[in-house]
């Protein structure tokens, strides 16, 4: 599994920094956004119930797409809470990670359909560097953050812990483990090697992360009981956000047909 997994490290412009370093949801720059919207569909859907159908069909496809970003949100504040109790120091060390010169750095994390994926990888950390401060790690959310994606599977919270285990050596380490990563990677083939050289150190402690998590899961299934599977709660979320606007869709049917 752990194959399939990439860190990948390019270089980019300085954006803004971020107040406080903590584990983000990716998702949440977005989510509001989602909400609002589908709020106003579905009260288009209830105030005019002589539309036509084509365009009843257009609301009720924008408000499912609209849905689904906000299953994705859900779903990862859901899983971060529950790698949180399983591994509370492994997540304090990241949710309080400080670069080379002592500033903090966010962690923005998604769980992601595989359809979803930026690069086809189970597991991606995206680190650049931040032009004119070669310490300050940057990636699509600003400066002073790393971006990770995680597929949604049953694994995804081993797949999370190999991630920061990437992340807690690089975010200290950057400018030195860019020299290294340009000299090993620079002419490497087969991308699911990038990050995993046997001399590699960020490659090491992801395996470590990885190795303490699954030590950290049974000691809370022995002492807690099972955790529930990944995919139990991401079903569980969908079925539950889902319904709730196929019900008013419904009632919007309902309505123009009253309407008639």
């Amino acid at each position: 599994m752990y194959a399939r997994c990439i860190l990948l490290l390019f270089l980019c412009l300085v954006l803004t920094k971020s107040l406080m370093a903590r584990i983000r949801n990716g998702y949440s720059s977005d989510v509001t956004t989602a909400r609002e919207c589908l709020q106003l569909l579905n009260e288009r859907l209830l105030i005019k119930p002589d539309m036509s159908n084509a365009e009843r069909r257009r609301i009720h496809a924008a408000m499912r797409k609209h849905a689904q970003m906000i299953e994705h949100y859900e779903l990862t504040q859901s899983l971060l809470r529950q790698f949180r109790a399983i591994s509370p120091d492994m997540y304090a060390q990241i949710d309080h990670l400080e670069d080379k010169r002592g500033r903090e750095t966010d962690i923005y994390v998604r769980f992601i359909p595989e359809t979803d994926a930026l690069v086809m990888l189970s597991g991606a950390s995206f680190f650049q560097i931040s032009s004119g401060d070669r310490d300050a790690s940057q990636s699509r959310f600003g400066k002073f953050t790393v971006a990770i994606d995680v597929w949604i599977c049953d694994t995804s919270l081993n797949l999370l812990a190999h991630e920061f285990g990437h992340t807690r050596y690089i975010v200290p380490n950057l400018a030195e483990y860019r020299k290294y990563y340009n000299m090993m990677y620079q002419t490497t083939r087969f991308s699911q090697h990038i990050g995993h050289s046997p001399s590699d150190a960020s490659g090491r402690m992801a395996y470590e992360f990885a190795h303490q998590y699954l030590v950290d899961r049974r000691l809370y299934k022995s002492s807690v009981g099972a955790p529930q599977r990944v995919l139990a709660i991401a079903k569980n979320l969908r079925k539950n956000i889902r319904e709730s606007v196929e019900t008013r869709f419904a009632e919007s049917i309902a309505s123009s047909r009253s309407f008639e």
